[in-house]
């Protein structure tokens, strides 16, 4: 394998890396899991086991024949920290992805009509974008998760109406630079309707951009869904949210149970980091004139 010379290639492999471990354990997540992330017991040997609560991480305690560590301690209720990190790691990760999906998906497709159709649905897809994209997206995400109440597709939705001003403005700038260049024209000499137009010649050239915007627009997702989660317009519990054991690891952070709040928050960073690494490297890679500016 070659190894990395430019510092893209090296925030892709940093940013490939981090991501895939996160994805990994997301998956792997029960097989791994040496506790219960929803309740406070343990079943051993077909016999039922309260687990103690706020133990500090590596502790090992005896539950009938077996003796288990708790690698990220328990939570003021007895749940092992580690599962629920585990567990949420797949809630999150398939928020932001959904969130993302559907923000890419409708803004491209805005982006792609309103810069080649022009005129006043232009004007108006753009005065309607342009006022979203000047409000914070957690602001937005919070109104519309308060509207459309709590759950996985709810919050997906509400996290990507936030982000589709993201993709139209950036598609209808390319669409408004290309439109108008050589091969289009010869496209439309040659024969070729607005339809094929648009989605052939012109839709293939902002691939790049889209795909250098993803990852960070996950990264996004993945701040916002937690920051709904820590004021409580997430997930129902005792379902595992990172965001919401954050909040509730902050109420006993100062009693000197800092592991409650302080691995789903180092989660958030590491996994947050990791797509904003891809992200950048996936810029400077598919697109270097904005480098040798």
């Amino acid at each position: 394998m070659r190894r990395p010379k430019t510092f893209g290639e090296w925030c892709i492999l940093a940013g490939a890396v981090l991501t895939s471990l996160v994805a990994l354990l997301a998956v792997l997540g029960e097989a791994l899991a040496p506790g219960n992330a929803t309740e406070s017991y343990l079943v051993v040997d077909g016999k039922v086991y309260e687990v103690p609560p706020l133990l500090p991480p590596l502790s090992e305690v005896r539950l009938g024949s077996r003796t288990v560590v708790f690698l990220m301690g328990t939570d003021q209720l007895g749940r092992d920290v580690f599962s629920r990190l585990l567990a949420g790691a797949r809630f999150v990760l398939a928020v932001a992805f959904l969130s993302t999906a559907v923000s890419a998906l409708v803004g491209v497709l805005l982006g792609l009509l309103s810069g080649y159709v022009g005129g006043l649905l232009d004007r108006a897809l753009s005065l309607v974008m342009d006022s979203l994209y000047s409000l914070p997206g957690l602001i937005v995400a919070i109104a519309l998760a308060a509207l459309l109440g709590t759950g996985v597709v709810n919050m997906s939705m509400a996290i990507a109406v936030a982000y589709i001003p993201s993709y139209f403005r950036m598609v209808r700038g390319q669409v408004l630079s290309l439109k108008s260049a050589p091969f289009v024209e010869a496209a439309r000499v040659a024969g070729a309707g607005p339809l094929d137009v648009a989605l052939r010649q012109i839709m293939p050239n902002t691939f790049p951009a889209i795909a250098s915007l993803l990852p960070i627009t996950f990264a996004d997702a993945i701040i916002t869904e937690a920051g709904l989660s820590f004021l409580g317009l997430g997930i129902e519990p005792p379902t595992p949210d990172w965001g919401f054991d954050l909040n509730k690891g902050r109420q006993f952070f100062l009693a000197g149970y800092w592991w409650i709040g302080v691995f789903p928050g180092l989660a958030i960073v590491v996994t947050v980091l990791g797509f904003l690494l891809l992200g950048e490297g996936l810029n400077e890679m598919l697109n270097p004139k904005r480098w040798q500016a």
